[in-house]
Order: structure tokens, then sequence, then C-alpha cells
């Protein structure tokens, strides 16, 4: 069958009227605000059946034709509605522009639908093998691509230079039509289909000159302001600022903007000024300002490392304010007024950490470098010579101060203070040194039966948590013999009924574990006879039940309540509770038959050492309300005494402070009276069982007894590395070893290299006879 006639002139001009038609409907009615004139169904028919025909034809080049043709007719349509534009600057050329666009993109759109068998054939025939494929666009592109190249690539830069004002007038705080923005947005995109990346055409004709602009309008204005306003101010104007831009981002421009958008301000507000910001920073902290410091986190945040330097910042700042508080104790060289100052010193430090906690939490959000700079600031200087003791000494006479309830403070006080407390612990290198000195304190808390033992208990529970069972293995041990000792004491107390004639004392005995208890040697005290057969009461019944255990009686660690009869200033007779160390009980009861007796004679009569005499005796004679009068005989003293006396404000070239440890001297010369009580006291009194020259000497006792322990640890470590290596080498030894010793000290590697050596020659490692810095471990 033959194919029928087909006019290619006359049947492009029908469908020529037809796309003119619409296109004039779509652009007057845009222009005029009237009514679209309708098409109706049999003429779209009629234009479709045209394009179906036409590329239904053999002839191949007529099909090319018809798409070279509609191209034309495009071109024509844009170029008058350029025309029409091209007088517009402003906001008016951006609003006219939109309306037509708009409109002319809705016109391609229509006849998109009449070119649908050539899009579903020719066109992705086309594309897919001939040369200039690429070319080639479906209807409504090719649309678009003549809008570009003619329409905007005559109003470009008079479009650009419009936005950018209307967008500068915005920051300027001027009321303008920030859609035309984010309809200029979508405008780019749609006609930048002739890329590959649509979004480029974008970023290459509005974001990068939009970002280029905004770098000069903020350097410009940061500089302005910055030379008449703080840095508090433009910390706030800068934030103003980047909320600002953000927002516009967020609504008005393409997603890919607001990243480029958000460094390009960082960069010129905060990265360009950081300097000044950073130098301030100290002023911050020094001030506590704390809302200018979250500013500043939240700017400096933004920009990449821009802490960094702020954390080191924070870090300096906070070791010269602690080495400030650790300065003022370690000038401190008199033992008495080291420990009066102990606890205020350290709720100083407690009250510093807890503030810079406080400021990290609500100013810096938590962030790690201000944890970590603020962790290793106090590092750094909680671990300083303190002065006559040492910081783990200091921390311990304040825990001992908390548990004996001597700060009026609630549990839920308490159980705060002492987490500060084991915050600051956990700073310590020598956290050995700590455990020492607080085993030993609290041993004299339990012996003392006055304890509140859930507070005791949950510091125990904090130190368990950060050094482990074995830290705190004894401490728990200390208190299950207490718990032993009670229970036994009922029956205990059942057989001291059973003894005649009637001890006349109440006893209690606590019976101790030497593997737990901080116990030093027995110290040798002749008892009167009364104690005696307290003790030997206490034997017969331990040993009707323990007949294969030793008891070893260590009378340092007794206390006793006396009852004393004194006269008062009127001669009535007045009853006193003292509450002293079993030592001082001796000394006191040898009175009750003389009223005088000399050091040699108390000596003689309880079998005690000069140290051990000077240490019990003195609180008797220099507390406040004195139960001894010390007699100077030698008389260089008494003349010394009575210049004093006399001359009390003499100066001399020894310091002050150290003064007060001259007045609790005692020398083997004295002589001792009952005190004449010249007012009246307390039903109780409770006297320290020593002197606090022997708290010094129990210092550096307690320094060198972890001197030693520190030695057998090290060697624990070393075997225990060597046992599971079998072969290593010396610095990979070191390493481990030090690694598992951390959380008891900070081991030093000479020390440490020491103890290697004394292994080897103990036979419990040997080096490789070929390489040296081999070691292998000898079962």
């Amino acid at each position: 069958m033959d194919t029928p006639p087909f006019d290619f002139d006359q049947k492009w001009k029908e469908l020529e009227n037809g796309l003119s038609l619409i296109f004039d409907a779509c652009l007057n009615t845009a222009a005029k605000g009237t009514t679209k004139r309708s098409i109706s169904p049999k003429e779209w028919t009629n234009y479709y059946t045209i394009v179906y025909n036409w590329c239904t034809r053999q002839e191949e080049q007529k099909k090319e034709e018809l798409y070279h043709k509609v191209s034309s007719f495009f071109e024509s349509i844009v170029r008058q509605q350029a025309e029409l534009l091209k007088t517009n600057r402003g906001v008016i050329l951006l609003r006219e522009y939109l309306k037509i666009f708009d409109n002319f993109t809705a016109a391609a759109t229509f006849l998109k639908n009449i070119f649908q068998y050539m899009h579903r054939y020719w066109i992705p025939h086309q594309q897919q093998n001939a040369v200039d494929g690429k070319s080639i666009k479906i209807i409504d592109q090719l649309a678009l691509v003549k809008w570009r190249e003619i329409c905007y690539e005559m109003l470009k830069n008079a479009i650009l230079e419009a936005l950018l004002d209307l967008v500068e007038q915005d920051r300027e705080g001027e009321t303008v039509d920030k859609s035309l923005l984010s309809n200029f947005v979508q405008a780019y995109i749609k006609i930048g289909v002739h890329e590959e990346i649509p979004d480029n055409f974008y970023k290459q004709e509005f974001q990068n000159p939009f970002i280029e602009k905004t770098k000069e309008y903020y350097t410009k204005e940061s500089d302005l302001f910055h030379q008449t306003n703080s840095v508090s101010e433009y910390m706030k104007k800068a934030e103003e600022r980047l909320a600002h831009e953000q927002q516009t981002a967020q609504r008005y421009l393409h997603p890919s903007t607001e990243p480029e958008l958000k460094s390009a301000c960082e960069a010129v507000l905060i990265t360009r000024h950081n300097e000044i910001l950073q130098n301030e920073f100290q002023s911050m902290l020094k001030h506590e300002r704390e809302d200018d410091m979250k500013r500043f986190y939240h700017l400096l945040s933004r920009i990449p490392n821009g802490l960094d330097l702020s954390s080191e910042t924070m870090k300096n700042f906070l070791i010269d304010v602690g080495m400030a508080i650790i300065k003022e104790q370690s000038s401190t060289s008199n033992t008495k007024r080291a420990l009066i100052n102990s606890a205020p010193f350290i709720h100083r430090l407690i009250k510093l950490h807890k503030k810079y906690v406080d400021i990290i939490t609500k100013c810096f959000s938590d962030h790690k470098l201000f944890v970590q700079a603020m962790d290793e600031a106090f590092t750094i200087f909680i671990n300083k010579n303190v002065g006559v003791f040492t910081m783990a000494e200091l921390l311990n006479f304040f825990v001992d101060h908390l548990l004996k309830g001597n700060e009026k403070l609630s549990e839920e006080q308490l159980e705060e203070t002492l987490e500060s407390t084991v915050r600051l612990f956990s700073y310590f290198d020598d956290k050995d040194v700590f455990y020492l000195a607080f085993r030993r304190s609290l041993s004299k808390r339990l012996l003392s039966r006055k304890i509140n033992e859930d507070a005791e208990m949950s510091f125990i529970a904090k130190l368990k948590v950060r050094c482990g069972d074995v830290y705190t293995k004894k401490l728990e041990g200390m208190f299950n013999d207490i718990k032993l000792s009670n229970e036994r004491q009922p029956a205990f107390k059942e057989y001291v009924k059973t003894i005649e004639p009637p001890l006349g004392i109440d006893i209690t005995v606590t019976v101790l574990n030497d593997l737990y208890w901080p116990l030093t040697k027995q110290t040798e005290l002749a008892l009167s006879s009364e104690l005696l057969r307290c003790m030997k009461a206490f034997e017969d019944f331990y040993h009707k039940h323990n007949e294969k255990r030793k008891l070893t009686w260590l009378y340092n660690q007794g206390n006793v309540t006396m009852a004393y009869n004194y006269p008062d200033p009127k001669g009535r007779s007045k009853k006193l509770d003292l509450i002293i160390s079993c030592m001082q009980a001796c000394i006191v009861m040898l009175f009750n038959d003389t009223n005088r007796l000399s050091f040699k004679d108390v000596q003689d009569q309880l079998n005690l050492t000069d140290e051990i005499l000077k240490y019990s005796i003195a609180p008797l004679i220099y507390h406040k309300l004195k139960l001894l009068n010390r007699i100077v005989t030698n008389a260089n003293n008494v003349e010394n005494v009575q210049n004093k006396k006399e001359n009390p404000n003499k100066e001399t070239n020894k310091p002050k402070e150290d003064d007060d440890d001259d007045k609790d001297t005692v020398t083997q010369d004295d002589e001792f009276e009952i005190a004449q009580m010249k007012r009246i006291p307390k039903t109780r009194v409770a006297y320290p069982p020593g002197s606090t020259r022997m708290i010094q000497k129990q210092s550096q006792q307690l320094q060198d007894k972890t001197k030693q322990e520190r030695i057998i640890k090290i060697e624990l470590a070393l075997v225990r590395v060597m046992k599971a290596r079998n072969v290593c080498t010396l610095n990979e030894l070191i390493s481990e070893a030090s690694s598992q010793l951390m959380k008891y000290f900070r081991p030093d590697p000479r020390i440490v290299k020491k103890r290697i050596e004394t292994l080897m020659e103990r036979g419990f490692m040997k080096r490789d006879e070929e390489d040296q810095k081999q070691i292998h471990y000898v079962a």
C-alpha cells in the first residue's frame, strides 16, 4: 500500500501556529492577568498527529529538520522575551524575569506532550547513536537550553548584581523579598540542564560569586566592628551573623550552598580573628565570664583545630591557679599549722575542681579537649611538693577529718565531698602513699569505735572502683575483724561476770588480723595491776576458744575512759571523764599516789622509751585543759622560759611558726605535777594520743615503708610479665611492668632497671647469651 502524501512545509505551518498559540496563551496570561485560552482536544490530537506522521516517515533527514525547526522556534520566542527584559534592573528585573521564565517553562512543558512520539523513539535513538547525540535534548529541555544561551547570557550580569544587592540589603537589615532568592536558585538549576551535573551551573553562576561577595562583606564589617567594640560584643555579633547566614542558606539557597557558606563565614568571622579571641580567653577564665566562654566555645568549635589552643590556654591557667594554692600550703613549715591548714587546703582544691567541672559542662559541653586539659593541669600541680607532708598525707588528713564527723554535713553533702575527694585522689601519681596513710588512719577510727560505717564503706567503694579489689581488700578485712570482735564481746562480758573478785572495769578488746592491719611493733609498757587483771581475763577467755593462736597486745592502739575527781576553785569536788590513750592512762594513774614525779621516775615505773614517753605525755601538758604542769629544772631552760615570759614580743631570728613546734617540748630533766583546774571544763575531754612531733616522724616512716613496698611490687610485676612472656626485650619488660604499676604509683625507670638486675642475681631471669637486650624467664 502506498504511503499517503505528506506536505512537510504545510504541516510545519500548522504545527508552528499551534506552538505559537500555546506560547501566546501562557506568556500573555502572565503578562495581562487574563484567563489562559484553552485549546480543544481536537486541536491537541491534530498537533500530536502531525508530529507522529512526521516522525514515522521514511525520510530521516526530515525528522532532524523538525527538531531544528522547533529549536529555531524557541530561539525566536526567547529573543522576544529577552528584548522585553533587558531594560529592567534590580528587583524589577528579578520579578519580571521570573514571571516570564516560569511561563516560558510552563509552555515548554505543554509542548512536551505534543512531541511524545519523538521523545520515545527518535530522540533516544539520536542520543545513543548520533555523533552529536549529547546535543540532542527532549523538547522541554531544548527550550531551557535556548533560554540559557540567549536570554540568560544577555542578562546574567544584571541578574547576579541584583541578587547580590538583594542579599546585602537583607544583611543591612532592610526588608526584602527573599523568596526571589529561592526562586532564582530553582531557575539556575533548571537552566543548568545542559550540564552533566545541573548543580554545577548554579555553583558557577551564582554560588561562587555569592560566597566571594560574602567574604568581602564580612571581612570589612568584622574589621570595623573590632575597632570600636569589645571582644565580648564581637562574639555576639559573630553569633548573630552566623545564625542569620545559616537561616538564609537553609530557607532560600540550594542545599549544596550551606556548607560552603558556613565555611566561608567561619573563616572570615572566626579563623581570621582567632588570635584576638584566644588572647581574650584567659581573661574570660580569670573573671569567670560564663556567657562569653559559651560563645567562645560555640564559635571556636566550628573551625578545624579551633579548640586546641584554647584547651592548652585553660590548662596553663589552671596550673597557675593550682600552683598558687600549692605554694601557699608549701610555705608552711610548721607541723601543727600544716595539719590545721590541711582541711581548708583540700577544700580549696575541691572547690577549684568543682568550679571548672561545672564550667566545662555548662560552657564547653564536656568537650574532651577541655576535660583532658583540666585533668592534665590537676595531675601536674596535685603531684607537686606541698611542704611538711605529702599531698597524699594531706588528703588523708582531710578524709580523716570528714569521717570523724568534724564537719557538720548532711549525708548528701558528705557523700558529695567524698566523691570530690576521690576525684582528687585519681590525679595522684603515688596512690600507694595515700593507701598506707588512709589504712593507718582507718585503723585508728575503727579502734576508737566512733565511726560512720556507711560513709567509710562508701569511700572504700569509690576507691575500689578506681583501683580495683586488690587495693581495698585489706581495708575490707579490717571491717570484718571489727565485726567479729563485736560478735565476740557479749560472750566475753558474760565470762567477766564469773570472775572473782570482780574486775570493776568495763573492758572491750578487739582482736586484729596482722595481715590486714598496719600494726607497729609491740611497745613495752608496765601496766598497772588493774589493767593487768583485765588483760589476763581476756587471754583466758580467748584461749578457751582459740588454743593455738597467740595474742600480742598493742598498748599504743588502746583507749581508756578514766574518771578524774578534782576540786573546783570553790573547793567543791567535781568529776571529769578523760578519754586518753592506754599509755597516758598509765602515766596519770602514777599521780594517784604522789603529786610530783620526774621524767626519770615515770620512765622507770612504766618501762617506756624516751621517745614514747615524750610523745604520750606532751598532750597532757600542752592541751588547753592541761592535766599536768611541766617543771623545768635545768637552770638555762628556766632562764629562757622566764625571759620569754618577760619579753613576749622580743624579736628573734627564729620564725614565729617554728615556735609552735617547740610548744610541746619535753626533756629528760623535766618534772611533772598535777595541774590545778582554773575553770570548770566539760564533763568529758578527749586528749590526743601524742604530740604532733610524732606525726611528722610517722610521715617519714610512711615514706620509708612506701619505698620498701614499692620494691616488692616492682619485683612482683617484673616476674609476672616474664612468666607470661617467657622471653622479651628489656624495654618491653620495663614498659609492661610499669603499665601494671601505674594504678598504684608512677615507677622510676632507673629503679625498675635496678630491680631487674637484682632479680637476675637472684636467678629469676637471665640475659640472652647472644643478644644482651633479650631477657629469659628462669622457672
